[in-house]
């Protein structure tokens, strides 16, 4: 008989069940499964083992990688390298896939840096480095701190401190060569620590003034500060890149679209007339206008982008439904049918969007903001694709 159907969400909420209970043994005993970790480990497995719902084997093996990390943190025999190594191999002996030990000797490798054996560290992130970028900034922090704190590990020597500094530097610039993501490796309870995260900002900031050419780094850098939402790394560095880079049309959007989301339109307007004066063939920057005069007062703005749309020869599917935007969400509903109508014969193999909005504006009369902002962005995403404007 075939098994029956289990939506994630069941096995979800008894893995996190799992979670809190373990995480909560280990904060209750941690000196017990310290001295006793093999046992701890096959309590995990058992535990695992005996759920009552199928757990996939991804999901499985983040949760002993979670384990493993909660473990490591609250140990106190983080300086015993043997003890670290068979950790990692009997959490690695109760995956499902152990090949697949990334998570495990990351989790060592944070918690190790935590307790300034920068060494030993190096060793379990050296394999991992080229393949996520906050992971590369690790490693490259740990010759850093080789060369401003020193350490009492075996095999450190004072007398190489300037060579971990050259290391660390290289390491930088490989990475950049490299070009890796960012949380492909990193994530769970590896993501977001306050000590990983200022090492990884260290790092950053020193290869921006190490080569300052470079444009990965703030790259990297803003794509990171955008998803933690730190709005104060980010200003800096588009600050940084407008400057050094004031014709590169990734940190022009950048700018803008912080303009834009912090509400400051005047300013936004300033800074793509600017992106104009720079890149006066591409359609990109005439978009932007179009959308911010979405929500200026006055028709002035609209006009003057809406001019020069048709005089760069903007594609003409973009313009018609920019005019059916603006119409909408001015509150000119009868132009705004017209426009949308207008769209839907000129540009039949839009129909599958065309459709929908007519739908959800002419069938449905409700003018609340909470619709208007999802015809925005139904409107900005078919833009986006459409026009195309690219992650460069």
């Amino acid at each position: 008989m075939a098994e029956s159907f289990i939506p994630d969400a069941v096995f979800s909420d008894k893995l996190e069940k799992n979670r809190k209970e373990l995480f909560e043994y280990i904060d209750n005993n941690p000196n017990s499964v310290d001295q006793n970790f093999p046992v701890f480990f096959g309590q995990v497995a058992s535990i695992l083992d005996q759920a009552n719902v199928h757990i996939p084997d991804q999901a499985h093996d983040e949760l002993i990688d979670a384990v493993t990390y909660k473990f490591f943190e609250k140990s106190n025999r983080m300086g015993e390298q043997k003890f670290t190594n068979r950790v990692c191999e009997l959490a690695g002996s109760i995956k499902r896939n152990k090949k697949k030990m990334d998570g495990i000797h990351l989790a060592a490798a944070v918690n190790l840096m935590k307790n300034r054996k920068y060494l030993e560290a190096i060793v379990y992130l050296k394999p991992y480095r080229k393949y996520d970028a906050e992971v590369g900034c690790w490693y490259a922090y740990c010759y850093y701190a080789l060369y401003k704190e020193g350490s009492d590990e075996p095999g450190f020597k004072a007398s190489e401190r300037w060579n971990y500094a050259k290391i660390s530097q290289k390491a930088m610039t490989e990475l950049s060569r490299w070009k890796p993501p960012l949380h492909r490796l990193v994530k769970g309870e590896l993501a977001g620590k306050p000590f990983t995260d200022k090492s990884f900002w260290h790092m950053i900031f020193s290869a921006i003034e190490w080569e300052p050419t470079d444009r990965w780094f703030p790259k990297i850098g803003i794509l990171k500060a955008k998803k933690d939402h730190n709005e104060t790394v980010l200003a800096k560095l588009l600050q940084i890149t407008h400057v050094r880079f004031p014709n590169d049309m990734y940190f022009f959007r950048e700018m803008y679209l912080r303009y834009f989301e912090e509400g400051e339109l005047d300013g936004a307007i300033y800074l793509i007339d600017e992106m104009r004066e720079r890149h006066p063939m591409e359609h990109e920057p005439i978009y932007y206008g179009i959308r911010t005069a979405f929500f200026l007062q006055g028709d002035q703005t609209f006009k003057k982008f809406r001019a020069a749309a048709e005089v760069n020869q903007m594609p003409l599917h973009i313009i018609r439904i920019l005019d059916f935007g603006y119409a909408y969400l001015k509150g000119k509903n009868k132009q705004a049918e017209i426009c949308l109508e207008e769209f839907s014969k000129t540009f039949p193999t839009f129909n599958y969007f065309s459709e929908l909005l007519h739908y959800i504006v002419i069938k449905d009369t409700n003018q609340s903001k909470q619709k208007k902002f999802v015809v925005f962005k139904a409107i900005d995403h078919f833009c986006i694709r459409t026009l195309p404007i690219k992650d460069k």
